[in-house]
């Protein structure tokens, strides 16, 4: 039997590509993310200042959350697809860099994995305003449910000082963003027009 775990990931971007700006490469996939993560929701989006390579344009960051079917390596083999759909190449890319999309697992249900690609949960999201914030965010719709996380999270994020966190958009508003690009689907990712389902909704 196939387990379903709750997924927590961190997605950003600070690259256009082939002319979809970062918070339209965030909403576009969320789309190709709702594919095969079930009940998904969302945060609002964050503009943050690049934290490790600073010499690079802003990063728009979020964080969703939602039900996987799987395992911890069938989940970053779907989301390595998602992230080569819009433009993302590892091999000509440099570490911390820009990159028109970034989708980090931060938290697979309770389970530990440590293997030399895939570190779950992430082992710098406690370090990581632009990623605690907009998990806080998305725990916090299911509040009595996460206590516990949320408690962990908010202690984390108390110690960080000079990591600059900017609101840019709020979750309902990108919602609809999400809804009209994929009823539009002329600028969804590279040589592909939307034909999946997602159960999106307009709010």
């Amino acid at each position: 039997m196939v387990l379903k775990y709750q997924v927590i990931l961190g997605l950003g971007s600070n690259r256009s590509f082939e002319g979809n700006t970062p918070l339209e490469l965030l909403a576009l996939s969320c789309i190709r993310l709702g594919e095969f993560i079930e009940d998904i929701e969302w945060s609002s989006v964050y503009r943050t200042e690049a934290m490790y390579v600073k010499a690079q344009d802003d990063f728009h960051n979020m964080a969703v959350t939602g039900i996987f079917e799987g395992s911890p390596r069938s989940l970053l083999e779907k989301i390595h697809i998602v992230e080569a759909s819009f433009g993302r190449d590892r091999r000509r890319e440099f570490r911390n860099g820009p990159r028109p999309l970034d989708i980090d697992i931060e938290v697979f249900g309770s389970e530990k994995v440590d293997e030399p690609d895939l570190q779950i949960p992430h082992p710098r999201m406690g370090e990581r305003a632009f990623v605690l914030v907009p998990v806080l965010e998305v725990l916090k719709k299911n509040a009595d449910a996460h206590k516990d996380s949320i408690s962990l999270y908010e202690k984390k994020l108390s110690v960080l000082d000079g990591q600059r966190v900017d609101f840019a958009l709020d979750s309902q508003d990108f919602g609809r963003l999400v809804y009209r690009l994929r009823q539009g689907g002329e600028k969804y990712g590279r040589d592909r027009k939307y034909g999946g389902k997602s159960g999106f909704t307009e709010t």
